[in-house]
């Protein structure tokens, strides 16, 4: 397996560092609801982790929740209510927001103010080691101490100065010195005792604190967005390595940005697409697919008529699946092996730095060479094979004899569920429509037709009777 390290640059051998693969990933700063910039970073990284175990890995997973942000205490400002309040109000709707994608929850899910002893603890060695220094009631890392500052996102000091969230103080010795523990300033501040004085951490130290608390001062992999390189993940390895002298982490992957109109997605620009009203408008399979389809590492630029053509292509999907299950009289996988060269594709694309384009297209490569050859045995390696390939990457299994779920019926009453008809009434109207046509009244039946087209349902008269199929 071949993984391409942010920190080299080269797409490198992955070889852990022992039978159980460390994997931290960073989580939410907790003050809103989910966007899809969130999945698009949160979804290729369940995936690593389920491959990795597929593969025979032990993975310890790790994501954390910010719960104490700046952010947080402005809107606990807004909203008259304490930070502490504002973190678990937004945590519940995150565990809300985040169940209909069916992602694998984490070993850890650790929080900011959980953890305050260990960041304490850690700064004291850093500073120990003289690399950061106190100023005023904060304390400060010393970016001239730390030679090989910059090794992760290759820029130049300048570059750097002009980047994103490099806070201008006076209390500091060079404007990237980062704030590792930030003095308390007003009451509704949440403050903790530090031998430099009372306050709350820094943005960096936390995510420094919590991994190595459950994964040890070097581990394997440490992930998040692409925006998250500098200076987040710059300054968590300038930190890490002055506390420990050691290594902190030997792979960095980072997923590319989202981008809406060639825009990166961001609250600024106010086109940020909060996932509850995502999963409105697109069952979540379909937003999962949208995101897989486009390699971890590679922009993805969202627009309705894409996210629409992947709908349709899933539909298409697993309507033709489902029928053929139903034509052929499939009630049982047991004993059926998946297509052993199906299998070797798949999993040499994902070998290769988790290439999921190139892994979905041996899906489609393998559908197409099966309805050419109309064989009920490459039917059912088939099934087989899509069994395998949902339980890593978490899409194509929503077929009743897989799972005992219909991605067809979960999108058909999605859309009852959005035009606010009940499933009842819609299976009424499908009844009335074959009785319409029994007796011949086929105008009467085709209005019937037309009233299911407005709440998006076309219906298919077949062999196998009336199906009905989100238009």
């Amino acid at each position: 397996m071949k993984i391409k390290n942010t920190l080299s640059g080269k797409l490198e051998e992955f070889v852990p560092l022992s039978d159980t693969v460390g994997i931290y990933v960073c989580g939410l700063t907790v003050y809103d609801r989910i966007h899809l910039g969130h999945l698009r970073s949160f979804i290729p990284f369940d995936l690593i982790v389920r491959y990795l175990r597929k593969k025979g890995y032990k993975v310890k997973y790790v994501r954390n929740f910010t719960d104490i942000d700046d952010k947080i205490i402005d809107r606990a400002k807004r909203e008259g209510i304490s930070p502490f309040d504002i973190a678990e109000k937004y945590i519940k709707f995150f565990e809300e927001d985040i169940k209909p994608f069916e992602l694998l929850k984490p070993d850890f899910e650790p929080r900011v103010t959980d953890h305050i002893p260990e960041i304490i603890n850690l700064i004291e060695k850093i500073i120990e080691n003289s690399r950061a220094y106190v100023s005023d009631g904060d304390v400060y890392f010393d970016v001239e101490k730390f030679p090989d500052y910059g090794k992760l996102s290759k820029m130049s000091k300048e570059n750097m100065l002009s980047g994103a969230r490099v806070e201008i103080s006076e209390k500091k010795k060079n404007p990237l010195d980062f704030a590792l523990w930030k003095a308390r300033k007003e009451d509704i501040e949440p403050a903790w005792r530090a031998p430099w004085g009372e306050g709350r951490p820094g943005w960096h130290i936390e995510c420094s604190a919590m991994s190595m608390k459950y994964l040890g001062e070097t581990f394997d992999i440490h992930g998040g967005g692409q925006d998250l390189i500098f200076p987040h993940h710059e300054n968590e390895i300038a930190q890490s390595e002055s506390a420990t002298g050691k290594q902190f982490v030997r792979y960095w992957l980072h997923t590319g940005y989202l981008t809406i109109a060639g825009e990166k997605m961001s609250k600024s620009l106010g086109n940020v697409l909060q996932v509850p009203e995502l999963i409105r408008q697109y069952h979540p399979e379909v937003i999962k697919f949208f995101i897989l389809k486009a390699h971890y590492r590679s922009p993805v630029e969202f627009s309705s008529e894409l996210i629409r053509s992947d709908e349709k292509t899933l539909i298409n999907f697993y309507y033709t699946i489902e029928f053929e299950v139903e034509r052929l009289g499939i009630r049982s996988l047991e004993g059926v092996k998946p297509s052993s060269q199906a299998l070797s594709k798949f999993e040499d694309a994902l070998d290769d730095d988790f290439n999921t384009p190139e892994a979905i297209s041996t899906v489609f490569s393998f559908f197409d060479e099966l309805k050419k050859s109309g064989s009920r045995d490459k039917f059912l390696e088939f099934l087989s094979f899509l069994s395998y390939v949902h339980d890593i990457l978490g899409i194509f299994g929503k077929i009743p004899v897989l799972s005992g779920k219909s991605f067809i019926e979960e999108e058909v009453m999605r859309r009852c569920s959005v035009k606010k008809v009940s499933y009842e009434q819609l299976c009424k109207l499908v009844e009335k429509r074959d009785e319409l046509r029994r007796q011949g009244k086929y105008r009467e039946a085709d209005e019937i037709r037309k009233k299911l087209l407005e709440i998006g349902i076309y219906i298919q008269d077949t062999v196998l009777g009336a199906r009905k199929i989100p238009a």
